[in-house]
């Protein structure tokens, strides 16, 4: 006979994690999660956690406010430490960029955000080490920064236990079945259970999870290599998290020494699906995000290289995710797709997917853009003017 619970919560990373405790929380019954590694094992772990609101949807700058919030909070609201350090987000802009930036920050601004377009002089008042030779206009977030992933997730799991939620690890999925009634089968390789509402936040394992019952979402594992890199002896304090329209890749600080740097397409490393056992970028991506550090910052074109590293992005055909119910099968919800932003959404997501378990309905945000049918009927989310494909739209 299979196991009862009134919710399950399959991943264990931020997301899954994030949903979890807002459900105990709010006494959802008996709520259970269910991971086949670890706490933060997956994408969560090898994340460069960017906390930061500038979105060309206004929907996703109302889920990136609610996290940036949290952030701020994070200890009184959750409990533990999720490594928030507020040191700001500057955006550098092509003059093709200008007008969609303009409109960001107009919509930021109007919810309450501290955010604001710069001239060339005023970039260089906040960071003077820049090279802004092709730039021609900023943004700034002040209250913008970033975090850790693998302390965010394992927080969030302490308060959902702390809560009453029961964290399984070493479960894995081995499929989602449409129960009698309107309960939701789970399989697993520790037993079944049978619940009133299941959330599916396993990433980009969710849509072989998802087929059999013929739901039609295309998710790919693309890998995201990151190198980190020492600063120069004489660099001084960290610079801002920096995102580079022109040269399309970021630079974060990481303590007092070291930057993190990326990329900023989600398309721009390899679909692999087998991303966990090798962790490993390629050299070439590694020159890549070296070279361009030191074009923006000419002091570092001898930063020290110390390691380098491969997160993934769960990346949709809209490079938007699915949030919410799945109207092929009563009480199954999901929460993927995040297309390498998933991170600073997740205190958001949380409180969204516990709204519509618990109630249909959220006033966190909009989310019905996100809905995973639209992949079916070919619906896909646009971006408007600007940005394309960048994750930053």
């Amino acid at each position: 006979m299979a196991e009862t619970a009134d919710v399950v919560v399959v991943g264990g990373g931020c997301i899954g994690t994030s949903i979890t405790w807002q459900l105990a929380k709010r006494g959802a019954g008996r709520v259970v999660l269910l991971e086949k590694t670890g706490i933060a094992s997956g994408a969560t772990g090898w994340s460069s956690a960017i906390v930061r609101m500038h979105y060309t949807h206004e929907s996703l700058i109302k889920m990136a406010l609610f996290g940036r919030r949290m952030f701020e909070n994070f200890a009184d609201e959750v409990g533990g430490e999720s490594g928030f350090r507020r040191v700001g987000f500057l955006v550098v802009l092509p003059q093709e960029d200008v007008p969609a930036a303009r409109r960001v920050v107009g919509i930021q601004r109007g919810l309450g955000i501290d955010a604001t377009m710069l001239s060339l002089e005023e970039i260089t008042d906040i960071e003077p080490r820049l090279s802004l030779n092709d730039a021609v206009a900023g943004c700034w977030e002040p209250d913008s920064g970033h975090a850790d992933g693998s302390s965010t997730a394992n927080a969030f799991a302490a308060a959902a236990r702390n809560a009453g939620a029961d964290l399984r690890m070493g479960v894995e999925v081995t499929g989602v079945e449409a129960g009698g009634g309107s309960s939701v089968r789970v399989t697993t390789n520790a037993g079944d259970i049978d619940a009133g509402s299941v959330v599916m936040a396993s990433g980009y394992r969710t849509s072989a999870l998802l087929q059999p019952l013929g739901v039609e979402f295309p998710i790919k594992p693309v890998r995201h290599s990151i190198a980190v890199v020492e600063r120069s002896a004489g660099f001084g304090a960290p610079h801002p998290v920096i995102s580079d329209h022109i040269q399309n890749g970021y630079y974060r600080p990481e303590g007092t020494e070291l930057v993190l740097l990326g990329d900023h397409d989600p398309l721009e490393g390899e679909v692999d699906h087998d991303i966990e056992t090798d962790k490993q970028p390629p050299p070439s991506s590694i020159n890549r995000h070296t070279a361009r550090y030191a074009g923006r910052f000419p002091s570092e074109v001898d930063a020290l290289y110390r390691r380098g590293y491969t997160g993934v992005y769960d990346t949709t055909p809209d490079f938007q995710p699915a949030l919410g119910v799945v109207q092929a099968v009563p009480g199954l919800h999901v929460a993927v797709g995040f297309s390498g932003h998933g991170f600073k959404l997740s205190p958001a997501v949380g409180r969204i997917l516990s709204d519509v378990v618990l109630g249909g309905e959220t006033d966190v945000a909009d989310i019905s853009m996100f809905r995973v049918e639209r992949f079916a009927e070919g619906d896909l989310v646009t971006a408007p003017e600007g940005y394309g494909k960048r994750s930053l739209a």
